[in-house]
């Protein structure tokens, strides 16, 4: 009967497999193309999973990195990615550090708590530095006044946002052993600096130790407990 209306058996069972596959197969996100929504999807993740800050599922971790590079081809590559208005990202003998910002390319990038307004103040500009000031630092990336977002913890970016970066950094470098990603206003602002160090070919090996406290103060060492 099928046939004789013109759709042949064969076409509806390779319909019918394609869309069983569309909900079996992939976990339900939503209208949005994945790469566009990073949105909490229905079956979350396990931590095992996890291609972020895994290390510090076991137990505590330590920043004391012995070289610190700026990556211009991971920086490139995050920065096409919907959601990213900016990423910078270091590299280390062992770590990939990521400071990005984030623009409204993509739905559920983070949680609905902002770092700022985005609108300055009463008296001008924000400037961190000199509330009182306004003039606002040259080199900061992001100052507050802008359209794009940071957000104060780590935490508050999505799962999938950071899941889908970091996987992306461990399939282009493998050496990897592991991946710290934050949009902290401070920190992207201070790598900022660092990757104009290196634009201008200085070596980034002075600034070190002051990157090890930075990450540490950023991400912590301490073992990250398991949702409940």
């Amino acid at each position: 009967m099928l046939s004789k209306l013109g759709f042949p058996i064969s076409g509806l069972l390779f319909l019918m497999l394609t869309l069983s596959g569309c909900t079996e197969g992939g976990r339900e996100y939503g209208k949005s193309p994945d790469h566009t929504n990073f949105g909490s999807p229905v079956d979350k993740s396990t931590d095992s999973e996890r291609a972020y800050q895994t290390q510090q599922l076991y137990g505590p971790v330590s920043h004391n990195n012995t070289s610190l590079a700026y990556n211009q081809f991971l920086s490139n590559q995050l920065n096409a990615m919907n959601g990213v208005n900016t990423a910078i990202v270091m590299t280390t003998d062992k770590n990939a550090y990521v400071a990005l910002m984030i623009d409204s390319s993509a739905t559920g990038t983070k949680g609905t708590t902002k770092e700022t307004n985005n609108q300055g103040t009463n008296k001008g500009f924000y400037n961190d530095n000199a509330p009182h000031d306004d003039y606002l630092p040259s080199n900061d990336l992001n100052n507050g006044y802008n359209s794009y977002e940071t957000a104060v913890h780590h935490d508050l970016l999505s799962h999938r946002f950071k899941q889908a970066m970091a996987e992306k950094i461990r399939l282009l470098q493998p050496s990897v052993m592991d991946v710290y990603i934050s949009a902290n206003r401070d920190f992207l602002n201070k790598m900022n600096n660092y990757a104009q160090e290196s634009w201008k070919g200085h070596s980034l090996m002075p600034l070190l130790t002051d990157f090890n406290q930075t990450v540490e103060r950023v991400f912590g060492t301490a073992q990250v407990l398991p949702d409940k």
